[in-house]
């Protein structure tokens, strides 16, 4: 089931992506797609129409909300960063209050190494070419990280 809704947001910016010029061939490579689904999801023949309204759903949700449900459609943390940056848009970024940052080091546990701490002035620093959006961060913080 959850391929059969990451189809459908595949499709929705397969479809975007066609309206703003892009070929069949880069569609299908930043989808990491064959062309001939890249044709079908263009030319509306699949995903179903029920699939293409969960997948319309998700794609409107807040993006704290969909970020989580995006990463559990897929293990490709690359495509899913595409897919969520496609949705939200390219500066989608995770940010830490430092107002209100504790300093718990919950965050500091990412597995893709984008989260760190100055020593000098105690900062969470966010390395946003190295964060994948996984979200795991937003999940632990008590302090509630924010996306924009």
């Amino acid at each position: 089931m959850p391929e059969h809704i990451l189809s459908g947001i595949k499709a929705i910016i397969a479809i975007k992506l066609k309206k703003e010029g892009k070929l069949q061939r880069e569609i299908a490579e930043y989808l990491k797609i064959d062309r001939s689904a890249v044709s079908h999801y263009v030319n509306g023949r699949y995903p179903s129409e029920k699939v293409l309204a969960v997948a319309n759903e998700i794609v409107e949700l807040p993006i704290k909300q969909g970020i989580f449900i995006i990463n559990t459609l897929s293990r490709d943390k690359e495509l899913t960063n595409r897919i969520i940056k496609n949705i939200y848009g390219d500066s989608t970024a995770i940010e830490i209050n430092s107002d209100t940052c504790i300093l718990c080091g919950g965050c500091l546990e990412c597995e893709y190494d984008a989260i760190s701490i100055n020593n000098t002035n105690y900062l969470i620093n966010i390395d946003n070419k190295s964060c994948v959006l996984c979200g795991k961060c937003l999940k632990i913080c008590p302090e509630h990280i924010d996306i924009k």
